[in-house]
């Protein structure tokens, strides 16, 4: 094939033809669906095993694309219009295919490659160019036309250029998009890589055209339009789509088939591996109950393998206790409602039982009217060891194994609830470890966790007397026995005879790491009679009321429970609950002790808490007193004293007669412990625009001993307000003369205790004439309290108080009726001005 080549077009008057734009989109979608349809089979080739089968589809993919290749040259010659006839030889024209053919299946090679190395690529690429110009420039020669058909050389080296630069791209866009996209999107590369594909054929012939120039003979003729001309251009146009959809057509069919194939192999091999692995045992029976399919589990479980099974009848086997029974009622269940499940004592190859969860279901096929069974027999040792794990883990007291408060009151309550008890009473005994803490604190917790683990062993000894023993919590027991005496005198009688026993028993010697320990128990016990069926909760409540009392015994005595103990402790729950109430309902008043000077006149007086119940009347707060400081409402409480006596002082300062007067308020330790406490005084006093100077809080000795140095501080800062301070019940306590000397106090006060005694003569007299010099020589007020005979006036102004406080000189009186006293003993008092309320 000699090419000629014209550097001038213009000497030789050569000519070019124009192109039809129609034909020009039909050849470059002929080009693109041929190339999409060859590059589309490379996932089929693949996912082939078969060195043939591969050989055959690349060979199809590639003579798919070479013909869209021809095609779409073909039919651009035919889209080429020129002014003289043109026919084309046969042979050559047919010789034009191979090497588009060619050059496709290198592309189909390199491209069917996992991963293809970069020279491959390359070469791929080459070849493809070099296919798509050699097919064009054979087709070109296969021109028979009068004229001589010319090139312009720049054009047709960049033809050259352009198929192999594009084929390039082409193979490179596929492997692009297939390293980003993998297989599963392979559909895609191949039309990314088909567009570039067809745009290199397309971009090869049309430059290739522009290059080609004609010089017409002298006897060229115009041409003739054939429309057979046409119709050869859609058939072969038709020709080569047709083939590209009957290739894609064969690559899905055969794809479905052969992922039909590789599913159902897969399927079937996967199922048997699946059902093989799994640890429960699984078998499929058909509608005799024999056996068909079974997996290794059941055959390591029956001791047979699986072509001894097969065929065999489950009435054969020994699977379960009472099997023939139990196979009978599964097969009722099967027929009424398809399937069964339950709870079984499987048998294993030895015979011997496990528990087992045994569930048979029917199995319908869609196509066919065949019916198995299946068999999913599930072993729950392992479950079943852990559930009882935990119920002995609920149940038991970790450290000592004994059982715990909650399997004691679930054993008393069916105590209770039999009716055929032989003994009408029992006892329930709770010890505690006296000083436990102090041994954890001194000698380490595993030293108390040794000792509580013998006792709780010793304590086991007579559990194996039908007796019920428990650890409730820390380092507190329970023991419950039953008594042979009919009456409750002989039932305590035996009880304290069998508790000291029992004590004896856990009290003696112990050795912790070797050294010998003597441990003492508080021991509180309780009788009753288990057929009244009393709650556990009370049963626990009253025995531990009863170890309460030989707690605070501390003589190592056992407690018997009282039902005195019970009353107190409701008494003091009601009035504390009452209490609350109380604080907020203005049930709580003021009564007023007047204070006297020598000449008996009344210099002030100091308030005193009073509770007017609704229905107990006036309730003494001696009594519940120690109910506030025990339960915290000392707090409010005392607050609200402290507000009703600003009240009252605020009112005092519009009366005459009562603005010399000075009101004593007694404050708790606690109540003064709270960080805000002179904050809060002098923000009451405020409130009630009361003079400070006639404000004295009285305080206790313990307040001393708590916090010395934080209690100066504050009765500094409320001392430089004005407000007085008096220590209450001097003598009592325990407190230093060094804090005394320098606390900020301005009065003493001398307790009743050593005021009764006074006129007896006995050791009081100089107890109180030390306090009296004591508070001389500080320079402090004596005030003696409880002052109810002459005598007693007349030896305390002997020795030099002249400040009394008591029933001589009156009792505490309400508000109003102490503001009326002092009124009647002053003529002068204007009655008008008295607070009414």
């Amino acid at each position: 094939m000699l090419i000629n080549f014209l550097s001038d077009p213009g000497a030789l008057n050569a000519v070019q033809g124009e192109h039809d734009t129609f034909l020009v989109l039909v050849s470059w979608l002929v080009a693109l669906a041929a190339s999409y349809a060859g590059l589309d089979i490379i996932k089929l080739v693949r996912k082939g095993s078969n060195p043939l089968w591969r050989l055959g589809w690349l060979f199809a993919g590639a003579s798919a694309m070479g013909l869209g290749i021809w095609s779409m040259h073909f039919i651009g010659m035919h889209a080429y219009q020129l002014d003289f006839p043109v026919s084309h030889a046969p042979g050559l024209t047919l010789i034009s295919i191979v090497p588009a053919i060619l050059g496709s299946f290198g592309v189909m090679v390199a491209l069917s490659h996992e991963r293809p190395p970069h020279r491959a690529l390359l070469l791929a690429g080459v070849g493809l160019g070099a296919g798509i110009g050699l097919m064009h420039y054979s087709g070109m020669a296969a021109m028979r036309m009068p004229a001589e058909l010319h090139h312009a050389p720049g054009l047709f080296v960049v033809s050259l250029l352009v198929a192999v630069g594009l084929g390039m791209s082409c193979v490179y866009a596929y492997r692009l998009c297939q390293h980003e996209w993998g297989i599963k999107r392979a559909r895609t590369c191949a039309f990314i890589a088909a567009l570039c594909f067809a745009t290199a054929v397309c971009g090869m012939h049309y430059v290739a055209m522009q290059a080609a120039w004609f010089v017409p003979t002298p006897d060229a003729v115009a041409p003739s339009v054939s429309p057979a001309s046409h119709w050869i251009i859609f058939l072969i146009s038709g020709a080569a789509v047709l083939t590209a959809i009957l290739a894609l057509v064969a690559t899905r069919v055969q794809r479905r088939l052969h992922d039909s194939e590789r599913h159902e192999h897969m399927t079937q091999t996967r199922l048997l591996e699946v059902i093989s692995a799994l640890q429960d045992s699984v078998i499929l029976l058909d509608e005799q109950a024999r056996i068909r399919l079974c997996n290794a589990a059941f055959e390591r479980l029956m001791g047979l393998s699986s072509q001894q099974l097969e065929g065999m009848s489950v009435s054969q086997l020994d699977y379960a206790e009472e099997g023939r029974e139990l196979s009978q009622h599964i097969r009722q269940a099967l027929e009424k409602k398809g399937e069964w499940s339950g709870m079984i004592t499987a048998l294993d190859a030895n015979g011997e039982g496990f528990p087992a969860w045994l569930s048979v279901s029917r199995v319908t096929y869609a196509d066919s009217k065949d019916r198995d069974y299946v068999a999913l027999l599930s072993d729950r040792s392992k479950e079943q060891q852990a559930q009882e794990r935990i119920r002995h883990l609920a149940y038991h007291d970790i450290l000592t194994e004994l059982p715990n408060r909650r399997a004691l009151q679930e054993r008393l309550t069916g105590l209770g609830s039999s009716r055929t008890l032989a003994h009408p009473f029992a006892f329930l005994a709770l010890f505690d470890i006296d000083r436990f803490k102090v041994l954890n604190d001194s000698m380490g917790q595993d030293i108390g966790d040794e000792l509580l683990r013998q006792l709780g062993g010793r304590l086991q000894q007579w559990a194996e007397a039908e007796w019920l023993v428990a650890r409730l919590d820390g380092n507190e027991f329970a023991l419950v026995g039953t008594l042979a005496s009919r009456d409750a005198p002989s039932a305590e009688q035996e009880t304290m005879r069998l508790i000291d026993e029992i004590v004896a028993s856990l009290t003696a010697g112990y050795l912790l790491k070797g050294h010998p320990y003597p441990c003492r128990l508080n021991v509180g016990v309780l009788i009753f009679q288990p057929l009244d069926r009393e709650a556990t909760q009370q049963l626990f409540k009253r025995a531990g009321l009863a170890l309460l009392e030989a707690k605070r015994q501390r003589d190592g005595k056992p407690r018997l429970f009282r039902q005195a103990q019970e009353d107190e402790l409701e008494e003091r729950l009601s009035l504390e609950r009452e209490l609350r109430l109380a604080i907020d309902h203005d049930e709580l008043c003021l009564y007023l002790q007047p204070q006297v000077n020598e000449a008996g006149n009344i210099i002030g007086a100091e308030a005193l808490v009073r509770w007017q119940h609704p229905e107990r009347g006036m309730i003494s707060p001696g009594h519940f007193i120690p109910i506030a400081e025990e339960t915290g409402l000392i707090l409010p409480l005392g607050h609200w004293v402290i507000q009703e006596g600003c009240r009252v002082l605020g009112e005092w300062r519009n009366i005459p007669a009562l603005q010399g007067l000075q009101l004593s308020l007694n404050v708790s330790v606690r109540q003064f412990q709270q960080p805000d406490f002179a904050d809060q005084v002098l923000s009451v006093i405020q409130q009630h625009d009361v003079p400070p100077e006639r404000l004295t809080l009285e305080l206790t000795e313990s307040l001393l001993l708590s916090d010395p140095d934080g209690t100066i501080e504050k009765m500094q800062q409320l001392q430089r307000a004005g407000i007085s301070f008096a220590l209450d019940d001097f003598g009592t306590g325990y407190s230093s003369l060094a804090y005394l000397k320098v606390l900020p106090l301005d009065t003493l006060k001398i307790d009743i205790a050593f005021v009764r005694d006074l006129a007896l003569g006995m050791q009081a007299t100089p107890i109180a004439a030390t306090i009296i010099a004591l508070a001389q020589s500080l320079g402090l007020r004596v005030v003696a309290e409880g002052v109810e005979t002459d005598d007693q006036r007349l030896v305390l102004a002997q020795l030099g108080c002249h400040i009394y406080q008591g029933f001589l000189f009156g009792r505490p009186l309400p508000v109003d009726a102490f503001l009326h006293t002092i009124v009647e003993d002053d003529p002068a008092a204007d009655h008008a001005s008295l607070p009414h309320k």
